[in-house]
Parts: structure tokens; C-alpha cells; sequence
């Protein structure tokens, strides 16, 4: 769930922008024009339009978590990005970056997720619903592994997340902070490119629909900042599309991305992905 805004620092009589009102799917009051506008900025959007024109944050369905449900807070990565920008150069990793960005928000909003921020090379994204972070991840991932497969040396992009459950700060403006968001991050940092990592704590709240034979137990790891050990997992992604696959797809094994982009679960290329 959401706690309380940390309250705004105050400079004489000023009064607080109107866009700086926290978004509905993090408690604040909804708007008639929500549907088609940014939940940070304001902005409106063109009818044919997923992301906002003014800010890029995709528009999604609002996010408004039942009283006292926790929010999935996830961070994503490109790994050795700063290592790839002096190999590759400034023109061409910023094609990169495009294209691995497009990839990302059309994933999370097909899956309801909301970017709060870029990171960078990477991102910070919030779910009201723990299983829609399964669902986002591991479709990223299959996307940039067969992207990073067909392309070779020129598109060498490997991704790595990590995802923690609880509740978030909301800062003035749209940003969330605490100890949820910390707890993602420095799951985060345990990964390599290709994983997806979730605390104990988000394994449980969606166990039932990705049971733990789908999840490698990485062990009790120290993090940064604690006094105690975490149990972190790692999701076994590939497998786990394949299943839904099995599951949802009786006919032809693909899975629609967009227009032009069709997914085979069980690709070759996904067969060797642990």
C-alpha cells in the first residue's frame, strides 16, 4: 500500500502545482480524464496514443491497490552498460537504448505496470498486482533475449531485475521511496543480465500461480544496509513462459506482441535460457 506523502518543503506562500497531485493509483483523488491522461504531469494524450507526449511515461489503467495490498516495486538494468557505450559508441547505444525502452513500456502496459522513472539505463516500475510483475518480466526478457539472438554483436543487450513487495513513499511529483523501494534495488544488484530475482516475500504472494518449482532458491544473501540476511529466488522465466504457453495457447504456440511480432515459447533460442 501507499503511506503518507512526506510532507513538501515549503517556501513562503507558494501553493502546490496541480501536477504534482499524486496519481490515483497511488491514492490520490481520481480524475474525469484520467483514462487518457498522464497520472504525473497531466498531460493529455491523442486517442491513438499509449504514452504520454509530454513526460514518455506509458498511460496505463490506474493503479489503485485494494486498502492495505502491497505494491510490487520493480528496478530493472542493462548490465555492463557503461562498458558497451565505450565499445559500441554514443550513436549507436543510443539506438540501443530506444529500442530496449520501446520494449520495456510496451510490456508494462500491456500488463498495467506504471513507470515512475528511467534509471538511466533501466527502470523504476510499480504493479498493483504482484503476478502482472511476473507476467511483464518474463515477456521483457524472452523479447530482449531473441532480439539480442538475431541481431548478435550489434544489439548485445542482457537485462537484469529485481523485485520486492511492500509499501511505498510517494514523493511530491510522483516519485516513491522507502524501504521497499531500497529492498528492490539491492535485489537488483545480486542479479546478471538474463535474471529476473524476487524477494521471499513477493515469491510467497504469488506462489500460487507461479509455484516454486519454477523458482531457484539463490540463497540467504547479505544485503547493503541490513542487519539480517535476505532469501532471494530466481525466476526460471523461460520455463515459466513455456508452461502458460501449454496452458493458454491449445493451438499454435505463439504469443501475440504486437502487430508484427510474434513469440514461440518454445524458440531454440529459449531452450538454453536457465
Amino acid at each position: 500500500m501507499v503511506l503518507d506523502p512526506v510532507p513538501e518543503r515549503r517556501t513562503g506562500g507558494a501553493s502546490r502545482r496541480s501536477g504534482d497531485a499524486p496519481p490515483s493509483w497511488l491514492g490520490g483523488e481520481r480524475r474525469a480524464a484520467e483514462e487518457r491522461s498522464c497520472a504525473f504531469c497531466g498531460e493529455l494524450a491523442p486517442p491513438a496514443s499509449s504514452f504520454c507526449p509530454n513526460c514518455g511515461r506509458a498511460l496505463t489503467a490506474a493503479l489503485l491497490p485494494p486498502h492495505g495490498e502491497a505494491l510490487a516495486v520493480v528496478f530493472t538494468d542493462i548490465e555492463d552498460s557503461t562498458q558497451l557505450t565505450e565499445r559500441l559508441g554514443d550513436a549507436m547505444w543510443e539506438a540501443i537504448i530506444d529500442e530496449h525502452n520501446d520494449i520495456v513500456r510496451e510490456e508494462l502496459h500491456r500488463h498495467r505496470g506504471f513507470e515512475v522513472k528511467l534509471t538511466g539505463d533501466g527502470f523504476l516500475i510499480v504493479f498493483a498486482d504482484a503476478l502482472d510483475a511476473v507476467r511483464c518480466a518474463t515477456r521483457i526478457q524472452a523479447r530482449v533475449t531473441l532480439r539480442a539472438a538475431h541481431r548478435g554483436a550489434a544489439w548485445p543487450v542482457r537485462v537484469r531485475m529485481g523485485i520486492h513487495l511492500g509499501d511505498v513513499i510517494l514523493r511530491p511529483g510522483g516519485d516513491i521511496l522507502g524501504r521497499t523501494v531500497n529492498m528492490a534495488s539491492r535485489i537488483l544488484a545480486k542479479g546478471d543480465g538474463g535474471m529476473v530475482l524476487g524477494s521471499s516475500d513477493f515469491v510467497e504472494e504469488v506462489e500460487r500461480a507461479v509455484p516454486w518449482e519454477f523458482w531457484v532458491d539463490m540463497g540467504a544473501r547479505r544485503i547493503r544496509g541490513l542487519s539480517r540476511r535476505e532469501r532471494i529466488y530466481r525466476l526460471n522465466w523461460a520455463e515459466y513462459l513455456r508452461a502458460q504457453a501449454s496452458v493458454e495457447q491449445p493451438g499454435p504456440d505463439t504469443m501475440r506482441f504486437d502487430e508484427d511480432e510474434l513469440f514461440d515459447p518454445f524458440d531454440p533460442v529459449l531452450a538454453g535460457v536457465d
